[in-house]
């Protein structure tokens, strides 16, 4: 790689999660800092800095570049090439640079009211100007208009109450309840797109043209669902980007994406690298391997919209039973971290900083026999009060070997305090829509950062959960209703705590593991990509000229030779 990093050791020692090297770097702010990305080859190589075309391979299906249309949080880095932001890079580490706005400061003691001064200069990528009337119009469109991922930053959480443009570079934001963190998480998630072509569109998931954004590249053209063939937007007011086209192929089978990597088929590929290939290519001489905080996890999901998981204390006695250690040691062979720590991201800012899950068979064991489910026919299955075996189904997907594997060990786990577990495979987009339908008992699923590592998606995810539980959860409740209140970072950030350690005690979800994300490019195609929170290598700082990634790489790379 063409940027030089921080020794192996003292990257090791800086991604101890909340060790004293990682407290150093918070300086002060509360949260956790976001581990150092870690240089994986054998050899660090010198490639060219810049690049006149790259093709890449990206794995999750996908639609026209908007956000309505572009998928989920998998496909996010994808909408960043075109979209820009008030502040980035992300909501996950706490911190962001000012980038379309230049100052977004709280003007009210409650923390409901907010002011944003925007850049000027800025243009669209149909060179018209950026102003206060696009910022303003995206907040009113995802208040008043259908859902996608981010419109919970207008309509819920927070919930904007009043929206005024100030003067053509000046919007004030006001909210029904306290938004503290506004600047660090809404800010820093909310794409802003162009009031000019939106404000016509009534049905935006039916939107077929090409997306304008201030971005630094423009979407030339696009067949969903098989690629995506973008250009460089000269006029960026950030740099003028380093790769001059880009072409994005959907590659669905993790086995031929890296087969067409290895090739020279593709330059790069957009997923991370199963264990067993980053042990097989840190010695070959046409790949760089670099592990980037992706801030992912893969969680067992508990479904509480189904009897018995409506009773809190068994669900406690599911934690009870799993120790996710095996399955970072045998599924990922070593490469992430353990999810005994629980949830949020043990990586993020905004994790308590000494979580940790509960690992006790033998008080599960003594919990279900206290709540009455005992093996009563001695056949090793516990039953119901009401003669029922406990028999579970686990639903994985059929292109997840790994889940597979974790299912395995999930099954034995339980099945040692005495549940049975029936593990099946499912279709992916059948599995996606269990999200949904909940026809399940308990699942193996992938986790994005915007899931596990913002504060406000954990108040998100309750509501979701608090609309599907059976009995209304009532000491949460109170919780979520005081964070809600609170105005300031710091209580609010306290009661996110008191929140984890109650998800964690009675947890709808169990965290396995926290994957190390590796990726792998060919260096000889272009060597000049960089790691940032949330997003890996792939993303748009990658492509923009190095001089203008301060505040949106990873801070402890070193810099360019």
């Amino acid at each position: 790689m063409n940027t030089r990093f921080l020794s192996l050791a003292a990257a090791m020692l800086l991604t101890m999660g909340h060790g004293a090297a990682a407290q150093d770097i918070r300086a002060g702010e509360s949260g956790n800092a976001v581990p150092p990305a870690i240089f994986m080859s054998a050899e660090d190589h010198q490639g060219p800095v810049e690049a006149e075309e790259l093709t890449l391979g990206m794995w999750v299906k996908a639609g026209n570049v908007t956000t309505y249309t572009i998928g989920n949080s998998w496909n996010d880095w994808v909408l960043w090439l075109m979209y820009d932001k008030l502040r980035e890079p992300s909501p996950y580490v706490g911190k962001a640079e000012d980038w379309l706005a230049t100052s977004i400061e709280q003007v009210s003691d409650d923390a409901t009211v907010w002011e944003i001064t925007l850049r000027e200069g800025v243009t669209w990528h149909d060179g018209t100007e950026f102003t206060a009337e696009d910022v303003a119009f995206t907040f009113e469109y995802y208040r008043e208009g259908p859902a996608n991922r981010w419109t919970h930053h207008a309509s819920s959480v927070p919930r904007m109450v009043g929206i005024e443009v100030l003067d053509k570079y000046k919007v004030r934001l006001t909210s029904e309840k306290p938004m503290p963190n506004f600047d660090r998480i809404t800010a820093t998630d909310l794409p802003i797109i162009q009031k000019a072509q939106w404000e016509g569109v009534e049905e935006p998931r039916s939107f077929t043209e090409i997306g304008i954004g201030t971005g630094p590249y423009k979407l030339v053209d696009y067949e969903a669902d098989r690629y995506y063939r973008f250009e460089a937007n000269e006029d960026y007011w950030r740099g003028v980007p380093t790769v001059k086209k880009l072409n994005l192929v959907m590659i669905k089978d993790p086995q031929t994406m890296f087969t067409a990597l290895k090739t020279g088929e593709i330059d790069g590929a957009a997923r991370p690298v199963p264990p067993e290939l980053v042990l097989q290519w840190q010695n070959d001489p046409d790949l760089e391997l670099i592990s980037a905080p992706t801030l992912w996890g893969v969680w067992l999901d508990i479904n509480v919209a189904r009897e018995p998981f409506d009773d809190r204390d068994l669900r406690r006695a599911i934690t009870m039973a799993i120790d996710p250690t095996p399955m970072l040691d045998r599924v990922v062979l070593g490469q992430g971290k353990s999810g005994a720590s629980s949830w949020p991201h043990v990586d993020s800012f905004w994790t308590k900083p000494d979580l940790a899950a509960p690992n006790d068979p033998e008080g599960a064991k003594a919990l279900l026999d206290e709540l009455g489910y005992v093996d009563t026919d001695g056949d090793g299955v516990r039953e119901t009060p009401e003669g029922e075996p406990l028999v579970w189904d686990l639903k994985i997907a059929s292109n997840q070997p790994l889940f597979l594997r974790a299912a395995e060990i999930v099954g034995q786990q339980l099945g040692e305090i005495g549940v049975n577990v029936e593990v099946a495979s499912m279709d992916p987009g059948a599995l996606a829509e269990l999200w949904r339908t909940r026809e399940f008992d308990l699942r193996i699923a992938d986790i994005t950062p915007h899931g596990i590592a913002d504060q406000d998606m954990l108040i998100i995810l309750y509501r979701g959960d608090a609309g599907r539980e059976m009995v209304v959860d009532e000491e949460k409740k109170a919780i979520v209703d005081r964070w809600l209140e609170a105005q300031t970072r710091e209580e609010r950030l306290r009661i996110s705590y008191e929140l984890q350690d109650y998800q964690t005690k009675y947890p709808n979800r169990v965290m396995l593991w926290y994957p190390e994300s590796v990726f792998a490019y060919r260096w000889d195609s272009y060597d000049n990509y960089a790691p940032s929170a949330g997003y890996g290598i792939f993303h748009k700082y990658s492509f923009l000229p190095e001089e203008v990634r301060e505040g949106t790489v990873d801070p402890l790379i070193m810099e360019s030779n």
